[in-house]
């Protein structure tokens, strides 16, 4: 009787560490609980003006920032002004931008009407109003109107995008400097 006591015992005492084990396991996965255990205080989300970004600790996913972004794209906004466009040449650029880790991906919808003739590339430009600059990010080439896809946005052409000193133009063989033009901004 005395093997079979201890042996009762043994299997009562390692039934009771393991379940004190996933009580306290239990406990420090609590958000509540983890800061007065780890002596630190964590936030489970955080927001801007801008984007949210939410994460639960010891997660290792977080929801990507979401910015939004459009344009008027008209014939009287080009730089240099384009020649041969018809009246009612117009388009417009929608895109939202999300930020995974320190990768932001542009996901966007391009419309126009009444060019000249095929567009054969968009881009996203720096520059302010009535100045031209340089490509930050090719959309697409050749393009159709209606269509969207997701693009690569530098660092750069982000902050860009935020300060107003980027726009949106449309190319055609007849104006490849650009058919029709709008200032990238915050919809609001």
């Amino acid at each position: 009787m005395h093997k079979g006591t201890t042996a009762a015992l043994g299997v009562l005492g390692t039934a009771a560490v393991l379940a004190l084990g996933f009580a306290v396991a239990g406990l420090a996965s609590s958000s509540d609980v983890t800061g007065v255990l780890t002596g630190t205080s964590e936030s489970t989300s955080e927001s801007t003006t801008e984007s949210t970004t939410a994460s639960t600790p010891g997660s290792t996913t977080e929801t990507p920032m979401i910015s939004r972004f459009r344009s008027g794209l008209s014939a009287g906004t080009e730089v240099p002004k384009p020649t041969g466009v018809k009246a009612g040449a117009s388009g417009t650029f929608t895109t939202s931008v999300s930020l995974h880790g320190t990768v932001y991906t542009g996901t966007f919808t391009l419309s126009f009407r009444l060019l000249t003739g095929k567009a054969v590339a968009a881009h996203i430009h720096a520059g302010k109003a009535g100045k031209a600059g340089p490509v930050l990010v090719s959309l697409c080439g050749p393009c159709t109107s209606g269509k969207g896809g997701k693009v690569a946005i530098s660092k750069a052409a982000y902050a860009a995008m935020k300060s107003g000193a980027a726009y949106v133009n449309v190319h055609t063989a007849k104006n490849p400097g650009g058919e029709i033009r709008g200032q990238v901004k915050k919809p609001g």
